[in-house]
């Protein structure tokens, strides 16, 4: 602890020494006669100004040494620095400190020495002036003195010198800050307004030189009409009275041209408080109100803009009070013109929305982040309308925030869209993903894990090639590669694993999502559920060499029926025709199988096509009722053209014959043994009475028959009651259906 206090004071010591500046430098004659009166006042043959610094000693001025410099270790003046003020040794051989000395023992045998420190105002000890012998000496009282004096007289030159130095810095600094202050013209005068300084600055925007401008008056950069209003008197005046005078106004450069300053007239006095002169110091800012001119006409403009404008535009403080409003907010609120309260603005938002409003702009205002909030705002009819309300903060160049622009946008008729969309989306089955540069994803929405039965630990960021289908994988990431490298779309099919295991197809699109520098950032993607097309476009290719064997049978079945019409056919008109009603029936059975690709076709679409040509105005006398069974191709064609035979019957024979005959068609299911049967009854009532049974089976029993119990294996009986005619056509479901296959290779 010790040592270092030890070196922090000697640190200090030094650092005062160097202050001087005098290590190292040449004689000069007033240190010399310093020394040279030690001698003499002591009657000593050495005499030495004695700078003491680091591990040396500097001799400033010399009597009868011959040398400038010796080392510090056997100084005398060592010891000297160690004492209040005077060092007094009048025979070394006798002091036990320089017991051992070499400068004592040896060359040049030194005994007698005194000195006087040299010491800042400070007190910091950085020298001496003393005086040395080869023999003992004795000093007196008025030597001491005048060893004491000397010193002082040694610090005056030293301060003197320092001083001298530092003015000649500062001068220095300051005319490299006038000459380099160029956007400064800074003018100095006599008290009687006479230019005796004139900087760079001053030369670069007056365009006079300084040799063209030193002895002139101030008046000579005055517009006339400022020098015959007496200005540049009046500004020396105001200064003396108020120590300053700032002005903006025209002057004049060289050439006559003119240019806007703003500027300032300051005193210059004396440390006594005399008057020496005047400071000016001129700005040129001619660009600067040619820019305020412009900002004001375009803030006009741009105040007119915001009359006119189609939205709410309003501006607040700093603070975040809000101070304008232009016309359209009262116009839409029905407000006074003029009231810009938090309560006004408050009221005329939906009160459900109001708290978290005001929050949010609040939390905006505190903070100085830009502000954006949706809210219901009233009209003045008392209706409300989605608005979106946004302000971002205004900043001087410091970067303050000084005030508030925002704006109030009729977003209602892009709500309304937004929130049908919303709702469209929360039904839409497609999966959402984000997925990274790098190939991994970074969200996966919620109907992934409801299908897959992930969890976010498990899909992201790669785990969600996990249920991919193990065939599908390699394509598929092969086809993600290729568009993150060339940063394409990227489009692919590939099959899902469900929660339940089942794979199902799904087509996968990704847009690559870019900066504002066009770099790809990310992939927004999309899996769409395509199984059912898959399926779909699996069943059109069977049901291509589907057709081709239905198209056979078909013929086959219109080539029996005109077989079976025509022939023994006594009226060959009669025939005709019915060939062509029967043609007609088979010919809507097949418009319903088309509309559902010869898939399945609702029995009732079935019944209507074959009974619409007998319906007419006997609409309500043909009552059909059933549950809603979907029939195979084959079934619907067979039933079809049975149901159209028994209409036929009906009209031409039976119920639908008269006027008041009715014909009841209903159809069931029956689940019995865990095999389900379908069962349809025809009944005809209020026709001609069956008085006896037919003697012979005509072709359209034959063709009920083969359409309905040949094709689907069914059963078919018919019954001739005096009442009417029944049939009941019955056959297993499953023989009447297509087969079911959820699966798509």
């Amino acid at each position: 602890m010790d040592r270092a206090c030890t070196s922090e004071a000697e640190a200090e010591r030094l650092r005062a020494l160097d202050r001087y500046r005098l290590l190292d430098t040449p004689r000069e004659r007033d240190f010399d006669e310093i020394a040279e009166a030690a001698a003499e006042l002591c009657e000593a043959p050495i005499a030495v100004i004695n700078l003491i610094g680091e591990g040396r000693q500097f001799f400033k001025a010399e009597v009868g040494l011959g040398v400038r410099e010796t080392p510090l270790d056997t100084s005398f003046c060592r010891q000297a620095i160690l004492q209040e003020d005077f060092l007094y040794v009048p025979d070394a051989t006798r002091d036990p400190r320089f017991k051992g000395n070499p400068l004592v023992t040896g060359e040049p045998g030194l005994r007698f020495y005194a000195g006087a420190l040299l010491k800042t105002d400070e007190g910091q000890p950085i020298g001496t002036v003393c005086v040395l012998d080869t023999k003992p000496h004795a000093i007196t009282e008025r030597q001491r003195k005048g060893l004491m004096r000397l010193a002082r007289q040694t610090m005056v030159q030293m301060e003197l010198r320092r001083s001298l130095r530092e003015q000649a810095e500062q001068r220095l600094l300051h005319e490299r800050i006038l000459d380099s202050a160029t956007d400064y013209a800074i003018i100095a005068t006599d008290p009687q307004g006479r230019i005796t300084r004139w900087n760079a600055g001053a030369e670069r925007i007056l365009c006079w030189a300084e040799t063209e401008m030193l002895g002139r008056t101030v008046e000579a950069f005055f517009t006339p009409e400022d020098r015959a209003a007496g200005w540049p008197g009046t500004e020396a005046r105001l200064s003396l009275e108020n120590g300053s005078a700032p002005d903006e106004r025209w002057h004049v450069r060289k050439d006559g041209t003119r240019f806007w300053a703003s500027g300032e007239t300051t005193p210059l006095r004396s440390e006594d408080g005399d008057l020496l002169g005047f400071l000016k110091i001129l700005r040129d800012r001619t660009g600067q109100r040619e820019a305020g001119a412009a900002l004001k006409a375009s803030e006009l403009r741009y105040r007119s803009l915001v009359e006119v404008s189609p939205q709410v535009v309003w501006f607040g403080d700093a603070a975040g009070n809000v101070t304008y409003c232009n016309a359209y907010w009262y116009d839409y609120t029905g407000l006074p013109p003029g009231e810009t309260g938090e309560a006004s603005w408050m009221g005329a938002i939906h009160p459900d929305y109001r708290e978290a409003t005001r929050a949010a702009w609040l939390a905006a205002s505190e903070s100085g982040r830009p502000y954006e909030v949706e809210f219901p705002l009233r009209r003045a009819d008392g209706q409300y309308r989605w608005f979106l309300s946004r302000a971002k903060p205004v900043r001087d160049e410091a970067g303050t925030l000084t005030s508030w622009i925002g704006t109030t946008l009729d977003i209602h008729e892009r709500k309304v869209a937004e929130e049908r969309f919303a709702a469209l989306t929360e039904l839409a089955p497609a999966i959402i993903w984000f997925g990274n540069p790098d190939g991994s994803l970074s969200y996966l929405n919620d109907r992934w894990y409801a299908y897959t039965g992930q969890t976010p630990e498990q899909a992201l960021p790669l785990g969600w090639g996990e249920v991919i289908h193990p065939d599908d994988l390699p394509g598929l990431l092969g086809v993600w590669e290729h568009a993150r490298t060339h940063e394409v779309v990227y489009d692919t099919e590939a099959r899902l694993r469900r929660h339940d295991g089942a794979y199902r197809w799904f087509l996968i699109r990704a847009e690559p999502l870019r900066d504002a520098s066009g770099a790809v950032v990310g992939w927004l993607g999309s899996n769409s559920d395509i199984h059912d097309r898959r399926q779909a476009e699996e069943r059109q290719r069977l049901l291509t060499g589907e057709l081709q064997h239905r198209v056979k049978n078909t013929l086959a079945m219109v080539q029996a029926i005109a077989s079976q019409t025509f022939r023994n056919a006594a009226d060959l008109d009669a025939a005709r025709e019915a060939f062509t009603e029967r043609l007609i029936s088979l010919g809507r059975a097949h418009d319903i199988l088309t509309r559902s690709s010869w898939t399945e076709a609702p029995i009732a679409e079935v019944v209507e096509g074959a009974l619409a040509v007998h319906r007419g105005a006997a609409a309500a006398r043909i009552r059909t009722s059933g549950p809603n069974v979907l029939l195979s191709a084959k079934a619907a064609l067979a039933l079809a053209l049975a149901l159209h035979e028994l209409a036929t019957n009906a009209a031409k024979y039976g119920a639908l014959s008269s006027e008041r005959g009715m014909v009841d068609l209903r159809w069931h299911v029956v689940h019995e043994d865990d095999a389900p049967r379908f069962c349809l009854t025809w009944s005809e009532q209020g026709g001609p009475p069956i008085l006896a049974l037919p003697t012979r089976r005509g072709f359209g029993s034959r063709l009920i028959e083969r359409s309905f119990a040949a094709e689907v294996g069914g059963e078919v009986k018919l019954t001739y009651a005096p009442t009417g005619l029944t049939c009941r056509l019955e056959a297993p479901l499953a023989s009447l259906q297509e087969p079911r296959d959820e699966a798509v290779a």
